[in-house]
């Protein structure tokens, strides 16, 4: 027992006891009520999504529906190109979240005049696009690096600048300098080439098997050789929305 003299809360008039717990009681509340609501800049800023709308776990507003991923694909970001017979094809961006891809944006596409060549078939100048999951390289293009792509590496090409292929065997599958005394297809191609990214096709440069695998520029002819072609707008679409990241293209007939 305290002396008699000690004030204690329950000593004070009561009056005042209980405007005192009302205020702590208040201020509680108002505790708990942050917690579960946040500040409206924490709100602004994504910070406490899930105390502030229970919704943490909702799917990003920029993807849409799931996507039909090849199960070889690993990357969280992948090009799907679907063929549609012939040389068309649906190219979509797929994101992964929650362990499932989903849409992030797609796009009309075109592929080889002879369409999708099955796995492992691809070869030379068969007018077929390859088949299965490849990792994306770097950039190239006429046109200067334009500002939505955010790659390691971008290479502003010229007259000088080839990509060997044919029947050639040292750097096959690579590109090099005429002036180095190398031939090929020509890079220095509008609009197909005006913005370009190497699919890592054939990457071992083995002879006969493909050469020159690239997303590009369509020009029109609503086929390529073997590349998968997109309008310019949706390339760089593209570009922006790969972000720098590691991104894979998975091709299927």
């Amino acid at each position: 027992m305290k002396p008699a003299h000690s004030q204690s809360r329950a000593a004070l008039p009561p009056s005042r006891a209980t405007h005192r717990g009302l205020l702590a009681g208040l201020g509680t509340a108002l505790v708990a009520g942050a917690l579960l609501v946040g500040t409206p800049a924490q709100a602004a800023a994504g910070l406490g999504a899930g105390l502030i709308d229970g919704n943490a776990g909702q799917k990003p507003d920029h993807l849409g529906e799931k996507c039909a991923v090849a199960s070889g694909a690993t990357a969280e970001k992948v090009i799907v190109v679907s063929g549609g017979g012939g040389s068309t094809a649906a190219v979509e961006a797929c994101e992964k979240w929650d362990d499932s891809y989903y849409s992030a944006m797609s796009a009309d596409g075109y592929v080889g005049y002879n369409g999708i060549a099955a796995p492992g078939a691809k070869r030379e100048g068969d007018g077929k696009t390859p088949s299965g999951v490849f990792s994306m390289g770097y950039g190239f293009g006429v046109k200067a690096e334009p500002q939505q792509f955010h790659g390691s590496q971008y290479v502003t090409v010229t007259e000088d600048d080839v990509w060997v292929d044919g029947d050639a065997v040292e750097k096959y599958n690579t590109m090099q300098k005429k002036s180095d005394g190398y031939s090929g297809e020509s890079m220095y191609q509008t609009p197909a080439y005006n913005h370009g990214q190497a699919i890592d096709y054939n990457s071992a440069g083995t002879p006969g098997k493909g050469s020159a695998i690239f997303l590009h520029v369509n020009t029109g002819s609503q086929q390529t050789a073997g590349c998968v072609s997109v309008s310019e707008d949706d390339l760089l679409r593209i570009f922006d929305w790969e972000d720098g990241d590691s991104v894979e293209m998975a091709i299927s007939s």
